[in-house]
């Protein structure tokens, strides 16, 4: 009994149907080229599937085929992958028959979805580790029924330890829902070519038949994310999903709970425009920019002024990430792009602090303290700047915070530790930010000012230290590697 890897497996991408449900709000456009959060639908699912390793799309297109061919051959987000287009004259008829129509383009295994589902890269991953011998087939299901956007409209299915015994939309006794992902080899074909006829085939006929058999096995997606696009609720659910999505496990309480909502709005919004990831980045920096600069005058409304434009650009900070990562648009250049200019809105914005409270005064000590502690910051960010490029290159601060959360600071519950991650989540920009807005509304440009001095020296401390335990733990792990 051979069993497969699946990594290098093709895609075989179901795009037939007129998607009448969705008629209202896509008119003549085809289902699959409408757009989710800037990116067509059938693109979406292309780059998913490709970002888990696939590289050969067939494509079966059947109702106002040619559009498909206007948008997708023509995109240079898909230069990089081989996409076979096959039509189906009988497009009216059930799915089946659209899966059979590309029989002759996959003779090895292959992975089968559908253009209007969406799912989790990670999920296809895992699905493509899953070994499946000869003559069987996957079907990924989610267990989590009470979770399922609108069950009623699934189809069902009832599963027997890892066999799929059952399958229909209308079964009343099931316990997982099918997400219209497939792991298949070509007993597929063998099963639907034998329940074919003048009225077409359901890939669920051809399901059915390989249970039957007992040749249908069951992935679970736990967790992974799903979503059927065939109504404009579903539609409305799946782009609420999608940004939802976009809340980062470093996101500390303030980008959580206020900084996200807005930014996510924003991005909402972008994505329907030609606004790219950079300019987004470009404007925040301006942004923070104009706050350093309102707040060198140093008078209350200034100042004021300059701390709300800090905040505005710390909201804005969220967009660019958010654009970049709903329109398949990350890069590495974008990454450093970003920390760089929101590092250089920091120090900006501290030291046109220091200078507004002490800057004008004879208070030299103050001034130079104040000085001393964006001097402190800036030397901070060089070495997270030097652990960044030593650990890969990429200019996400996102990889830092998690390696300082794991093996910085990680289980330790003595004091030290403890104070490493407070000095870590005061320095998180969502954090001083409205702490810098709520002292500049109060009128209390020294609190401002101190805080800016003893939390940027906090700060450095803290990144200092934590840094040095990472790049120790790193050449520990190497060194380890190497004997």
């Amino acid at each position: 009994m051979d069993h497969h890897s699946r990594r290098a497996a093709p895609a075989l991408i179901i795009a037939g149907g007129a998607g009448v449900r969705l008629q209202a709000v896509t008119g003549p456009v085809p289902k699959p080229l409408l757009k989710l959060c800037g990116v067509p639908l059938i693109k979406r699912i292309i780059l998913t599937a490709a970002r888990a390793g696939v590289t050969r799309f067939v494509i079966v297109t059947g109702y106002e085929a040619d559009r498909f061919h206007e948008v997708l051959s023509n995109d240079p987000g898909l230069d990089a992958l081989e996409i076979e287009w096959v039509h189906n004259e009988r497009w009216q008829l059930p799915n089946g028959v659209s899966a059979l129509a590309a029989r002759s383009r996959l003779e090895e295994p292959f992975v089968l979805l559908m253009a209007d589902h969406l799912f989790e890269q990670r999920t296809l991953e895992r699905m493509l580790e899953e070994p499946v011998p000869d003559g069987e087939c996957l079907l990924a299901v989610d267990r989590k029924i009470d979770r399922v956007y609108d069950v009623d409209d699934a189809t069902k299915v009832e599963v027997r330890g890892n066999k799929v015994v059952r399958i229909d939309k209308e079964l009343q006794a099931f316990n997982a829902v099918d997400t219209g992902m497939f792991l298949c080899t070509p007993a597929l074909f063998d099963a639907l070519d034998a329940v074919d006829g003048p009225e077409g085939c359901a890939l669920s006929d051809g399901v059915r038949a390989l249970a039957a058999e007992g040749r249908m096995r069951a992935f679970d997606v736990g967790d992974g994310y799903w979503q059927d696009v065939d109504t404009p609720e579903m539609l409305a659910h799946g782009e609420r999903t999608l940004l939802g999505r976009l809340v980062k496990p470093t996101d500390g309480w303030v980008s959580r709970h206020i900084n996200r909502p807005v930014s996510t709005r924003i991005s909402r919004w972008l994505v329907r425009t030609p606004v790219t990831p950079n300019m987004v980045t470009l404007a925040t920096f301006l942004t923070g920019l104009a706050g350093a600069w309102s707040v060198l005058d140093g008078t209350y409304w200034s100042v004021l002024l300059g701390a709300l434009l800090f905040q505005v650009s710390s909201i804005l900070d969220g967009c660019d990430g958010e654009v970049a990562v709903l329109t398949y648009r990350e890069s590495k250049y974008g990454s450093w792009l970003d920390t760089i200019t929101d590092n250089l809105t920091y120090l900006a914005f501290f030291a046109a602090v220091v200078w507004a409270y002490a800057g004008g005064s004879g208070e030299t000590v103050i001034r130079s303290l104040g000085l001393g502690s964006v001097a402190v910051v800036a030397a901070s960010i060089l070495v997270m700047y030097y652990y960044l490029l030593q650990t890969g290159g990429s200019g996400s601060l996102v990889r830092f915070n998690r390696a300082f959360e794991e093996h910085a600071v990680g289980r330790r519950r003595h004091l030290f530790s403890r104070l490493l991650n407070l000095f870590r989540m005061m320095a998180k920009r969502d954090f001083f930010t409205m702490l810098l807005l709520c002292f500049a509304a109060l009128d209390l440009l020294n609190w401002m000012f101190w805080t800016v001095t003893a939390g940027g020296l906090a700060m450095g401390l803290a990144i200092f230290i934590s840094t040095g335990r990472l790049l120790a733990r790193d050449r520990a792990v190497a060194g380890d590697i190497s004997s």
